[in-house]
């Protein structure tokens, strides 16, 4: 991509977030979003057909900031060491854009679809690493599609509930009280070994 289309696109994806943080996503324009960039409305329509495709690029964007500080991935081998560090990562993400987060899934009302992103991406990320670690020759007891968007999904609720209650837990906490309710599911779902319950 060209230099000065990345440019445009993280000077539109900039105003959206830093507009979404002063006044929640439904009471963004486009004119707000241009006159924040200082770019014309014609230069956003050449990049982005709606508000809602540049939310989408703009959450894109810091998902794979995320992914890009995960130290090896969401899901490893020592799945249920208490604390693990890439969900101590993901909560200490969350913990860095509140603000945002809290605007995005927490406003008055419901923005569906930039859930559906986030839990989606997540999943997928989950997904590749399920996929990495399980042994060639053992084919998981459930779909590693399903088990992966049923680790997303509980990490996306719990998040949810830790920006509701105004984080009062560290992200390390959130980490392990993930490790300690979702893991033992994941790891019979894939039938690792048995859980304890």
């Amino acid at each position: 991509m060209d230099r000065r289309v990345r440019r445009t696109r993280r000077q539109l994806r900039d105003a959206l977030l830093a507009l979404v943080m002063e006044s929640g996503y439904e009471n963004v324009t486009i004119q707000q979003i241009t006159d924040r960039a200082d770019l014309s409305r014609a230069t956003f329509y050449l990049h982005y057909k709606e508000k809602d495709e540049l939310l989408a690029d703009s959450l894109e964007s810091l998902f794979d900031e995320l992914v890009a500080s995960l130290d090896a991935s969401l899901i490893d081998l020592d799945w249920q060491k208490p604390g693990h560090q890439s969900s101590s990562v993901v909560f200490e993400h969350v913990s860095l854009y509140k603000d945002l987060y809290t605007s995005l899934f927490l406003g008055d009302r419901s923005v569906t679809y930039v859930s559906n992103r986030a839990i989606n991406y997540i999943a997928d990320v989950i997904e590749e690493n399920i996929k990495a670690l399980l042994p060639q020759d053992m084919p998981s007891l459930t779909p590693t599609h399903t088990v992966a968007h049923f680790a997303s999904g509980a990490m996306f609720a719990l998040m949810l509930q830790w920006l509701d209650n105004n984080m009062q837990e560290t992200p390390e906490t959130m980490a392990v009280i993930y490790q300690r309710m979702v893991m033992p599911a994941v790891i019979a779902a894939l039938g690792l070994h048995e859980a304890v319950y």
